[in-house]
């Protein structure tokens, strides 16, 4: 750890006890969890982008373990234990424990660096739960090897934990990110979820506060930030965590009376954790029914049916990539954590917005994400609970911006935008499978254009570009759309035929001067990269080659053609041209352009 690393963590621990001091002000008693995922950026084998075991995962995950146990206090200890067993695998998965007491003694002379049994050792149970010992599990998920935390009572506890388990699974190879050929950045592939609750089942906020958990739900809803700011890449109904209003529009009707129908019975003391749970647990599904994967997920609040590992009084939160750094996972639990701690202080009674063609429009871009994450850091501060400077700037998402345009008094910012990818088949077969496959060939960007100057014309695809007014719910004079495109041609996949379009020509003028931006998803004029980008630093240099910015010498003619948007914050190049009230066909796709559905992202079950 650097000097600089070790002052940014000093200071987001010292905003931790801040934020933990608000809630004990106030006898509010949270307890966290999370499940970072991490996995070997540099590999192209089976287990390191889509399956469980296999490679080096095991070993990895043991030196990982190890770099733990070198790092906690005395008395730790660690094992190898058996890990859950999956209906399509033959026998259960693998599993590293870690134990360690939550009040140590001082070190002894006798003190040694504890090591995890050997690549062949049997597995053992897991030991019963003890409120004095933490426990951490490290198995392997789709992709990745998982870090089950240990729950924290505190902020605190949970920032030097993150801290602890990044420092060890960088010295064991294992990072929480890839590079893609191109150079783009993406998470590991195996999410950052989030886990509230208490120390045990009986002292769960969910159980103490009655009417909690449906004002949460309430806020989370109406608050689309708290659902996409976070996200992965695969979000939307097919993800492992679709919002509520994600799925068919019956089981939406449905969800505001449930949570009409809890709130009036926790008002009269008639909503115990039974109740509370069996009304939830058929909403809170993904489009075939599967309650694990939801954005907010009830399934080890009070479920009988998982025994002991079901009652827990626990939520998770799963529309959550998974973070680049420790500091970017504490500042999103503090995050959540407040919102949690807001709704059992005042009642979150709102009625839910519904949000129709919105939710995939005006909420695919980042611009409104932005203004409506803003607005809940206002309210958690009007009540008391606001975030510190270090926390609030390590929510900040940058990762989407791409490109920039300046012209005198105007800029035109280029961002990636959410897209929501469709299954493959129907959600019955893809359930067989045991992975789910999805589309993923569509992009979504962002064009945002800020400035005094008045825009003289935007043209994409050689077409002109009717921007919406600005939106001034929000104070913003921000004029924002958002540009769907076919990136590359999947097989299996839909719409055979539809070719790429690749590069992408943006074209702009303003007070008088004009610019083209071009930015290609591969390298300009062709070839192949030479294998992933070894670093940092030559990610970055393939982004850039593939970005040019020209300012132009003499001003283009206004085009009279427009583009017509599918939405009131979309335009889809992927629809055919119109020439004299006639659909033009597009080129054919080449072969060059055809990539295996097997290198698109795939969602694990």
């Amino acid at each position: 750890m650097t000097d600089e690393d070790r002052m940014l963590h000093a200071t987001l621990r010292a905003e931790a006890e801040v934020h933990d001091a608000q809630l004990a002000r106030r006898g509010l008693d949270i307890w966290i969890g999370a499940e970072p995922t991490f996995t070997r950026r540099e590999s192209t084998e089976a287990p390191w982008l889509s399956t469980a075991e296999g490679d080096d995962k095991l070993e990895r995950a043991r030196a990982l373990v190890n770099g733990l146990g070198a790092r906690l206090p005395r008395g730790t200890a660690l094992s190898r234990v058996i890990g859950r067993h999956f209906p399509d695998e033959d026998a259960p998965r693998f599993a590293w424990g870690v134990r360690w007491p939550r009040q140590p003694g001082p070190p002894g002379p006798d003190d040694r660096v504890p090591v995890a049994p050997p690549l062949d050792a049997p597995p053992v149970a897991a030991p019963p739960f003890d409120p004095d010992h933490a426990w951490l599990t490290v198995t392997p998920d789709p992709g990745v090897v998982e870090v089950n935390l240990a729950p924290s009572a505190s902020l605190v506890d949970f920032c030097d934990q993150a801290r602890l388990v990044w420092a060890a699974a960088h010295d064991a190879g294992l990072a929480p990110y890839r590079y893609r050929y191109n150079g783009d950045v993406t998470d590991s592939g195996g999410g950052g979820q989030l886990t509230f609750g208490g120390a045990i089942a009986d002292a769960s906020p969910f159980f103490r506060y009655p009417d909690l958990l449906p004002g949460v739900l309430r806020y989370v809803h109406n608050h689309p930030a708290l659902s996409y700011w976070f996200t992965g890449e695969c979000v939307g109904s097919a993800s492992q965590g679709p919002r509520p209003d994600e799925g068919a529009r019956e089981r939406f009707d449905e969800y505001e009376l449930t949570l009409e129908w809890l709130e009036h019975n926790a008002d009269r003391g008639r909503l115990d954790r039974q109740a509370l749970a069996l009304a939830l647990a058929p909403l809170l599904v993904d489009a075939s029914g599967n309650s694990h994967r939801a954005e907010i997920n009830v399934e080890k609040l009070w479920n009988p049916g998982l025994g002991a590992r079901g009652q827990l009084g626990v939520i998770e939160f799963r529309a959550l990539r998974m973070p680049p750094t420790p500091g970017a996972l504490v500042a999103a639990a503090a995050l959540f954590r407040a919102v949690i701690a807001r709704c059992a202080l005042d009642s979150y009674r709102a009625p839910l917005v519904d949000w129709q063609a919105d939710l995939h429009d005006r909420w695919a871009l980042p611009h409104f994400l932005a203004l409506d994450l803003r607005q809940v850091l206002a309210d958690l501060d009007d009540h008391g609970l606001g975030l510190l400077p270090q926390m609030r700037r390590l929510l900040q998402d940058d990762h989407r911006l791409v490109a920039v345009g300046q012209l005198p008094g105007a800029s035109l910012a280029v961002a990636r935008a959410l897209e929501f990818w469709p299954l493959v088949g129907d959600t019955a077969s893809q359930e067989r499978r045991g992975a789910r496959v999805v589309d993923a060939s569509t992009e979504r960007w962002q064009l945002a254009v800020t400035g005094t100057a008045a825009l003289d014309w935007l043209v994409v695809d050689g077409r002109r570009v009717d921007l919406p007014p600005a939106d001034r719910w929000a104070g913003d004079d921000t004029r924002v759309i958002g540009v769907r495109r076919r990136a590359w041609v999947p097989s299996p996949g839909f719409h055979p035929g539809l070719p790429v379009q690749d590069p992408m020509v943006v074209e702009w003028g303003a007070g008088g001067q004009h610019q083209r931006l071009t930015i290609a998803g591969w390298r300009p004029g062709g070839g192949p990269y030479d294998g992933l980008p070894a670093d940092a630093a030559e990610a970055t240099a393939r982004r850039i080659e593939r970005i040019a910015v020209e300012t132009l010498a003499a001003p283009l003619p206004r085009p009279h053609a427009a583009h017509r948007r599918t939405a009131t914050y979309t335009i889809d190049l992927r629809r055919p041209r119109a020439v004299d009230g006639k659909a033009v066909a597009l080129a054919p796709a080449t072969s060059s352009q055809v990539q295996s559905q097997s290198s698109s992202p795939v969602e694990s079950a």
